[in-house]
């Protein structure tokens, strides 16, 4: 019985699997289109927490922290709505803030790598992982403004190869795992 359930739920991860190849080599093929998309899709996940935020903050029962639920629901529909209503500048805003999580967190990564040297034998793949966001990120920030008509539909594409090959590996798995 276990079996089964495992066959008929690979099925799914390696159509999910498949789907997200193909909307990933789209997003890499069209990655100002998929840049647009993806900024239209932020703000609209933005304004719709930040009104769920400020609904939970007139009717929620959490009085302690009324304050900042309304300070965080305006910030959110703030953000939301210039994201929506002006996409090419929320483009520019967010392939920044990109540039710059990328840079922070490969100076974080390098610092990690070589504390790690000696007592892990990963800390060279930490290494490696942080040089390239430092390299992306100051890549990204150096190519400013032009960098934000590619950088988050390429990145997002190449994010769903990544997860699109992974849900294949894992449905093609699964029926020979003893645990889901």
């Amino acid at each position: 019985m276990e079996n089964t359930t495992h066959q008929k739920s690979s099925i799914w991860y390696i159509l999910g699997g498949i789907l997200s190849i193909l909307v990933g080599l789209y997003a890499m093929n069209r990655p100002g289109l998929a840049t647009l998309a993806v900024t239209q899709v932020v703000g609209i996940i933005a304004l719709a927490s930040g009104l769920v935020l400020f609904f939970a903050a007139v009717f929620g029962k959490a009085r302690q922290h009324r304050l900042y639920d309304f300070f965080s629901a305006a910030l959110r529909i703030i953000v939301g709505l210039l994201l929506v209503s002006n996409v090419l500048k929320g483009v520019l805003v967010l392939t920044l803030v990109l540039g710059s999580v990328f840079v922070i967190e490969g100076i974080c990564g390098l610092v990690l790598g070589l504390k790690l040297r000696g007592k892990n034998p990963a800390w060279g793949w930490v290494v490696l992982s942080a040089v390239a966001s430092l390299v992306l990120g100051v890549m990204l920030i150096a190519q400013f403004p032009g960098s934000a008509l590619w950088a988050i539909g390429m990145l997002f594409g190449i994010n769903c190869l990544f997860t699109g090959a992974t849900l294949i590996a894992y449905g093609t798995a699964l029926p020979k795992a003893q645990e889901a």
